[in-house]
C-alpha cells in the first residue's frame, strides 16, 4: 500500500516539473545566418523564427493543436 502510495506521489511530482518546461518540449535549433539576424529553425517540430545571431530561442514556436 505504502509502495502505490508512494508511486502515485512520484507521479504527480514528474507531472509538475514537465508541465513547467512545456513551452520549451523538445525544440532542438538550427541557426541559418542572414546578415546581422538570424532565422532560427527547429528540427524536431518545424518551427521558424528570426532573432539575434548566436542566441537560440528560449520557447517552443510550434503552433498548438
Amino acid at each position: 500500500m505504502i509502495f502505490a502510495v508512494g508511486l502515485v506521489i512520484a507521479f504527480v511530482i514528474l507531472l509538475v516539473f514537465n508541465m513547467k518546461n512545456r513551452d520549451r518540449r523538445q525544440c532542438r535549433w538550427r541557426e541559418y545566418r542572414k546578415g546581422d539576424t538570424s532565422q532560427w529553425r527547429c528540427i524536431h517540430c518545424g518551427a521558424t523564427t528570426d532573432g539575434p545571431a548566436g542566441e537560440a530561442p528560449k520557447l517552443c514556436f510550434q503552433p498548438r493543436s
